[in-house]
């Protein structure tokens, strides 16, 4: 349950941890830039730090995120109709001394950071999963699940990650055989926003690609199972969450994804973007009695822990 993290979502973790050691070299100011899950992070890591941070955001941005990142000291700049082009405004803002720039994905403290979730995995689980399920945007969270899960020798538990039609940089990756840059993002799950997936996680799934199965869901699949975990856990999370949710809410995990002798772990990796009208609105725009739990002799794993 790593919407209950600090910040709202599992990016406290990595881009903590990526904030921490930059002030420990020196770092006096943030930039960033992110309107989603990355910007709550920053903000709240540069609150707990005392450093001042400055985040770029896209004008798609929704007015309730901007008042968020506000209320939590972050000085907040709206540039460009996307995330790629707000970060590029970012970098620009990086003259002064002492400034450092965090990205929302894309950082090697920033994997490690996220890598803890695995680290966590095996003190709570009583063995090795079948399959740890997670949405993918720009790479961050997946490229951490796979160092994790490499490094307590887990090699051969396989991540499952989800995105949405329209945010779904990875699957053009795989599909095209190299890193491409989608013209845009169409999907209601903004937070999967990335333009083009990380290099670094495109050459772990070319190197070896029994680690990691990816899957593609429309928008209504998304927001069907925000509303289902609603329900289920009385929750409210995002529709990047709900791609990851609607894997085995709508069973497009195949059996062989998770073995019979290992559960199925979903990571529910955020929650900022979302209100209850927005659950309410897609509830009258999806009938949920086709949604079917996956019926496995497995059970699922919501993982759920607080520390950053």
């Amino acid at each position: 349950m790593e919407n209950m993290q600090p910040g709202g979502s599992f990016k406290i973790r990595g881009i903590g941890r990526t904030m921490q050691e930059a002030v420990a070299a020196g770092v006096t100011r943030f930039i960033g830039s992110s309107g989603g899950n990355a910007g709550m992070a920053m903000a709240v890591a540069a609150k707990g730090l005392s450093v001042p941070v400055t985040i770029y955001i896209p004008k798609s941005t929704k007015q309730f995120m901007v008042d968020k990142l506000k209320n939590f000291g972050a000085d907040v700049i709206v540039a460009g109709e996307n995330w790629n082009e707000a970060n590029e405004q970012a970098k620009l803002a990086l003259q002064q001394t002492g400034t450092f720039l965090v990205h929302p994905y894309d950082q090697p403290d920033t994997w490690l950071g996220h890598s803890s979730l695995v680290d966590e995995l095996q003190i709570q689980l009583k063995q090795k999963p079948g399959c740890v399920v997670s949405c993918i945007g720009g790479g961050g969270l997946v490229i951490g699940l796979l160092q994790g899960l490499e490094r307590i020798g887990w090699n051969s538990v396989p991540v499952i990650a989800m995105e949405t039609k329209g945010a779904n940089c990875f699957a053009a990756a795989r599909e095209a055989g190299k890193v491409v840059t989608l013209a845009g993002i169409t999907s209601v799950a903004t937070s999967l926003g990335a333009l083009s997936v990380s290099n670094t996680l495109f050459e772990m799934a070319q190197s070896q690609p029994e680690r990691l199965v990816n899957y593609v869901v429309d928008d209504s699949a998304a927001k069907s199972a925000c509303v289902k975990f609603a329900d289920d856990m009385r929750v409210l999370v995002e529709p990047a969450c709900g791609a990851a949710l609607s894997a085995v809410y709508s069973g497009l995990i195949p059996p062989a994804s998770g073995s019979q002798d290992g559960d199925i772990v979903v990571v529910v990796c955020g929650g900022n973007a979302v209100t209850l009208d927005l659950i309410n609105q897609w509830r009258e725009q999806y009938s949920q009695p086709h949604l079917t739990i996956l019926k496995l002799k497995l059970k699922y794993i919501f993982f759920f822990f607080f520390n950053v």
